[in-house]
């Protein structure tokens, strides 16, 4: 690995073949989700990619947990809860700010120009299932731990996972298990589409996430966004208007380098070597 930058431990950036790793790195918490950890990791992928430091990314956890979701005693400070339970209106209102902080940092994660991959392990719950769900595709073992499992907590989920997961899973999947707040494992989370594959073990997770991350780094950094961001306008729109945006983005922007290399080397039956 090269360009290796630690952000005060508890992030961990690694560049190597085109691809970005961050690993979440608190192993001894299970990779809880600290302050440092939430509100550092947006610049991280800014970073990335303003700086144009890889063609995908991958977000991984060190140890043997992905993340066992928000850190308890880090957040319930700022809930200022009296002996009562009671709170005046400045209470609701930097309550209010710091879960807008929140909603923030996952939506830089979906906002990201370049494919994200989440690689799932271990503790997955929470917290850590919300940022899941503004990756742009899921791998994880078997045996790993998903929960929407704040209504057992007496909250609603609100940084994510209600509004994104309903994108790629059916309505009844999720409204099963955000109602009830239980967990399920990487089979089950297949089986309803949360995520994309499982496999036996951390080791063969990690290879398929690395595999995975190295082919679409391979494509043209240009073409692999335009297509990221066409299809989450995509999502929005009818058909018709979706259809009316990719064909504004082809008349605009077909003729290209790399439209040229792509076909040589389909004709040359070779792999195409697209600028970065």
């Amino acid at each position: 690995f090269t360009n290796i930058k630690l952000m005060e431990d508890k992030l961990i950036k690694e560049i190597k073949n085109n691809v970005a790793y961050i690993w979440l790195n608190r192993p001894d918490k299970k990779n809880a989700l600290d302050a440092d950890i939430w509100f550092n990791l947006p610049s991280v992928i800014d970073e990335i990619n303003v700086n144009k430091e890889a063609n995908c990314i991958v977000l991984a956890g060190k140890g043997d947990s992905f993340s066992a979701g928000i850190d308890i005693t880090m957040f319930m400070s700022g809930m200022n809860l009296n002996e009562d339970l009671s709170s005046t209106p400045e209470d609701r209102r930097e309550l209010l700010q710091l879960v807008e902080k929140m909603q923030d940092a996952f939506t830089a994660i979906e906002n990201s120009k370049i494919p994200v991959i989440a690689l799932a392990h271990g503790f997955c719950i929470g917290g850590a299932t919300n940022m899941l769900s503004a990756c742009d595709i899921r791998l994880a073992t078997k045996d790993a731990q998903f929960s929407i499992g704040e209504t057992k907590l007496g909250l609603v989920a609100d940084v994510g996972v209600l509004q994104r997961m309903p994108r790629f899973v059916s309505k009844s999947d999720v409204n099963e298990l955000a109602y009830t707040g239980r967990r399920f494992d990487g089979v089950h989370a297949e089986k309803i589409r949360f995520v994309s594959s499982v496999y036996d073990n951390f080791d063969d997770l990690l290879d398929a996430g690395t595999k995975l991350a190295e082919e679409i780094a391979s494509n043209s950094p240009r073409i692999v966004q335009a297509t990221k961001e066409a299809i989450q306008k995509s999502e929005n729109l009818s058909v018709q208007q979706g259809l009316d945006y990719a064909k504004l983005w082809s008349t605009s922007f077909l003729v290209s380098e790399d439209l040229k290399e792509g076909v040589t080397a389909f004709l040359e039956k070779r792999e195409p070597k697209f600028n970065e």
